[in-house]
């Protein structure tokens, strides 16, 4: 019923989406002096907010096509090194770079949008690093023959992936995947696997939902796991080369998101309206870039999002060390070679402060020179692995660490 809804909204509005594109160009043709008059403007930027919200969206593109290092320019490359139903493992190749580089396998997670909404965080770290990234494919175009895709089939891809890239490689896990690659890295551990990460860094996800819980973590808490099940979990419709398969839709995460935090997201849209009226064409551009990577979704199998919920943020089985990957118990504290980096930001509002951390508990076996705690004043959930205090201040720290426990 969701997705017919979705469709109808789509397609209902298309013409009125025609009408409003068309009024915002012939604004735009306006001689300056009506243009950019505070009615015109504000106008304009309606407008153009009804067109980008109404709008059927398509994966985006990183658009990474080149990196300077050490004061020289390079021409970046996407390829897939591993393709697989629900994910492929994508390579940002630096080309014509000779320097041997550590290797950095991104763990993009899985919560309603695509891996690109990490492109902020790819572009920053493929100046000093040889960059992978986890690159998931919507649940809603994976054909029912490929079966399900929970967490085991989640754990098992990142460890094919990291097979492929081979020893010595480095794991950042952003959000989401924090448990994963904590788990994976546990996983590998036990087994004496030569491809065990040489380094992990978790950034503000949840190994431990139970300390200092956001509105997330409570709304995961008020309903039950058939709730979750009856209210949100979807057939994907004919049309899609999923037809049939159980999905929690991405266009549902997004709304949830966003009604979890109305008053961000409308101030945002008013500051829009603002820069419109004062021509701050780079704050249109910020907000435009943010918002169509943001309203641009993917969906989640039914058992990754309904074990998540469960397993994750209801039963906190892998803060409890009782997670189990394939019948048998994932144990942290097998840990003891690799290096741990955990991210926090100050504000976070998903993954609150000590979530993260408490990783360092989890871990006791990890030597204390190979442990380290970072946490970023004044940024929320997204200022850990976007904009400009990644850039600057976050990169540099993760940058330093992985260089330091590079084999």
């Amino acid at each position: 019923m969701m997705y017919l809804l979705k469709n109808l909204q789509t397609n209902f509005a298309q013409p009125a989406r025609k009408t409003a594109e068309t009024i915002k160009n012939i604004i735009s043709v306006l001689p300056d002096k009506y243009s950019r008059t505070p009615f015109f403007s504000s106008t304009s930027g309606l407008l153009d907010i009804f067109s980008r919200i109404t709008r059927q969206t398509k994966k985006p593109s990183f658009n990474i096509a080149k990196t300077v290092i050490s004061s020289k320019e390079y021409s970046v490359c996407e390829e897939i090194i591993t393709s697989k139903p629900f994910g492929n493992l994508l390579h940002f190749k630096v080309q014509g770079m000779k320097k041997r580089r550590p290797k950095l396998m991104i763990i993009a997670p899985i919560s309603g949008h695509f891996a690109t909404l990490l492109r902020d965080t790819v572009k920053r770290m493929v100046a000093e690093h040889d960059v992978y990234i986890t690159d998931w494919i919507s649940a809603s175009m994976v054909p029912l023959k490929f079966g399900v895709f929970g967490l085991d089939e989640y754990n098992s891809y990142i460890i094919d992936f990291l097979h492929k890239i081979g020893p010595g490689a480095h794991v950042m896990a952003v959000c989401q995947p924090v448990v994963q690659g904590l788990a994976v890295c546990a996983i590998m551990s036990a087994a004496g696997d030569p491809c065990t990460p040489s380094s992990i860094i978790l950034m503000g996800g949840p190994i431990d939902p139970r300390k200092n819980p956001t509105m997330v973590n409570k709304f995961a808490e008020s309903f039950s796991i058939k709730w979750f099940e009856n209210n949100l979990i979807q057939t994907v419709p004919s049309g899609f080369p999923g037809v049939g398969r159980r999905v929690y839709p991405g266009f549902v995460q997004i709304m949830a998101f966003i009604s979890m935090n109305p008053h961000k997201h409308f101030d945002a849209h008013t500051q829009y309206l603002i820069d419109c009226i004062e021509s701050n064409q780079a704050g249109q551009q910020k907000h435009r870039d943010f918002y169509d990577e943001y309203l641009t979704t993917m969906d989640m199998d039914r058992e990754f999002f309904i074990e998540t919920v469960d397993k994750v943020f209801k039963r906190y089985d892998f803060a409890k060390g009782i997670m189990k990957y394939k019948g048998k118990l994932i144990d942290p504290k097998k840990i003891t070679k690799t290096a741990l980096l955990t991210v926090e930001g100050e504000r976070d509002d998903i993954s609150a402060l000590g979530q993260t951390t408490a990783a360092h508990d989890l871990c006791p076996n990890v030597p204390k020179d190979h442990k380290k705690s970072f946490v970023q004043p004044g940024v929320g959930h997204y200022g850990v692995f976007s904009g400009s205090k990644w850039r600057s201040t976050i990169a540099p720290v993760v940058t330093e660490f992985i260089y330091k426990h590079d084999s």
